[in-house]
């Protein structure tokens, strides 16, 4: 069921993978063009350094990161359990987020298969 639901997010320009895991880095659903491995050691090292900063630094609770450069990545915290990136080339990240905020409450209903 989350495969359908990731796959919304190919439909956005720029958007090459969307890929979910759990808290422990475990992958739970990933979509992406053909011949691609999800990027699950990319998720988990960039929201546990984001995380360490926003501890370190006071700014309480981490919701969502943003890469910006030639590749871009965005990672959003969708619960406490479930982590989503989504990651391509040449794409608007506000639009990605504003894809994310639609499917929020399913993306974090849905039952992994």
């Amino acid at each position: 069921m989350l495969q359908p639901l990731l796959s919304e997010f190919l439909k956005v320009e720029g958007v090459h993978q969307a890929t979910m895991i759990d808290d422990r880095g475990k992958l739970m659903s990933s979509v992406a063009t053909e011949g691609q491995l999800p990027h699950t050691d990319r998720a988990v090292e960039l929201t546990v350094a984001a995380l360490d900063v926003a501890q370190g630094c006071g700014y309480g609770d981490l919701q969502e990161v943003w890469v910006e450069g030639k590749t871009q990545t965005f990672v959003d915290i969708l619960t406490p359990y479930r982590i989503v990136l989504l990651s391509g080339e040449n794409g608007n990240i506000a639009r990605w987020r504003h894809v994310m905020d639609h499917l929020r409450q399913q993306l974090a209903t849905t039952q992994e298969m």
